[in-house]
């Protein structure tokens, strides 16, 4: 069967720069790179509005799941149940309708292992904040019960109370690692440490950063630095867990640092991370928004890393179609009005989520990822040992993957070059090529990929 991956203009061509002419009200209009034709676009296939069609392996930042124009999610979309939630918004928390019910028994059976509750927002950066917020109320619940004052503070003193409604701070510190992306509100900002134009001019919570391994890669070339630098994470993660004793309310983590470069760890490195948060009586938080929803292989990246209890939250969001995080009973928030937003849990997207993990399921995409995932690396590694001086460190797990080039520029050159040929791969890090494909990838388009990037390694290195 022909591939319809076809470009035939420059990119942006004419009659996407003049659809992006018109959208400079948008404060955000210098960023887009492609006006797609969503109607158009199907599976895999990203088709733009000059006609040109790509074979997608952005997937958006990795929102996509399904691919474009799934019959599952349009069967969904044109439900009764989809519109009337779309068109009548409520504050789900005091007013909702059986959709939403249907929705939690269904997402309930997706849930991570030991999750018994869901807090749901509108995005994943959201769905951060609202873990952290909850990781903070139970450490100053404790704190307080182990004083001998009350757990619930309506019942503290006036004095106490005035001074938390005047902006009393805490003491207390959230712990994350180098190289991390959390999102973009104040609280996640301040658990990021990726890019400084995330952080540049904006306040940020004084809290403490330990130092990720980050792997090199291949692993077994590599194994005995990899291992001294997670015992040097771990040794230094224990001493600030010591230098904050009794205040770490939180250490929160990606099974995979997607937006900081595709950075890796070990599974025994997150487990001794897990245990020395039980340790210091914090909250261990897997932030799961890009890794989630099947792209390692299994629903949850953390799946794979063979972690000896359940984490005490995972956040969520990208294919979810909404953010939240799970939560494990001790992180169950219930007095009234502690948790609260007025939407929290936006119907429509809600089903469309559910639909995503039924999909999962029934199309069996969690076997395709794995076993078209191992294929994609071997090709990346093909690729490497090819071009030895251009591309470096592939890497990956299930459909999260990555390569390096030596620099920025050239990191970006090669996506550029793809892009022309009809890829589109995004960027990642200071010089990461990022690889996301929608998780109905075939071993055909990934072939089909890899014939381009080779294409494009070979016109960089003549």
């Amino acid at each position: 069967m022909r591939s319809p991956r076809s470009v035939t203009t420059e990119i942006p061509g004419p009659n996407a720069r003049s659809e992006m002419a018109r959208g400079t009200f948008d404060m955000q209009h210098r960023y887009r790179a492609v006006v797609m034709d969503d109607l158009a676009s199907t599976g895999v296939w990203l088709h733009d509005v000059d006609g040109n069609v790509f074979l997608d392996l952005f997937a958006n930042f990795a929102l996509g799941a399904l691919g474009y124009n799934h019959p599952a999610l349009l069967e969904t979309a044109r439900s009764p149940a989809f519109v009337a939630a779309a068109v009548n918004p409520s504050s789900t928390p005091f007013v909702t309708s059986p959709s939403w019910f249907d929705f939690l028994e269904g997402v309930a059976r997706f849930a991570p292992r030991g999750m018994s509750r869901i807090f749901c927002v509108d995005g994943g950066g959201e769905g951060v904040e609202s873990a952290l917020k909850v990781a903070f109320i139970r450490h100053g619940e404790r704190r307080r019960a182990a004083a001998g004052r009350p757990r619930n503070p309506l019942e503290l003193g006036p004095e106490e109370q005035c001074a938390i409604m005047d902006n009393a701070g805490t003491d207390a510190v959230v712990v994350s690692f180098s190289g991390a992306f959390h999102g973009r509100g104040l609280g996640p900002m301040s658990a990021t440490h990726s890019k400084l134009i995330h952080k540049a001019d904006l306040p940020s919570f004084d809290w403490p950063t330990a130092i990720f391994p980050a792997n090199r890669f291949p692993l077994d070339q590599h194994a005995e630095e990899n291992a001294r630098a997670e015992a040097e994470s771990l040794a230094g993660l224990e001493q600030l867990l010591e230098r904050y004793a009794g205040r770490v309310a939180a250490v929160l983590v990606e099974p995979v640092q997607s937006e900081g470069g595709d950075r890796h760890a070990s599974p025994a490195f997150f487990r001794g991370v897990q245990a020395l948060a039980q340790k210091a009586g914090a909250a261990f938080i897997l932030d799961e928004v890009q890794t989630g929803m099947g792209m390692s292989g299994t629903y949850w990246a953390h799946e794979q890393l063979d972690l000896p209890t359940p984490p005490d939250m995972v956040c969520f969001g990208k294919k979810m179609q909404m953010g939240g995080f799970f939560a494990a009973p001790d992180y169950d928030v219930g007095q009234f009005g502690r948790m609260y937003q007025t939407r929290n849990g936006d119907r429509a997207r809600a089903l469309l989520g559910l639909t995503t993990l039924r999909t999962i399921e029934s199309e069996g995409l969690l076997d395709n990822v794995r076993e078209t995932g191992a294929h994609f690396l071997a090709r990346l590694q093909d690729l490497a040992t090819a071009f030895p001086t251009l591309v470096s460190e592939p890497r990956g797990r299930g459909f999260l993957l990555a390569f390096d080039l030596p620099t920025t520029a050239l990191r970006d050159d090669f996506n550029a070059r793809a892009l022309r040929r009809g890829v589109f791969t995004s960027y990642t890090g200071i010089r990461s090529v990022r690889i996301r494909p929608h998780l109905i990838t075939t071993r055909a388009h990934v072939d089909e990929a890899m014939a381009v990037l080779f294409e494009v390694a070979a016109e960089m290195t003549a």
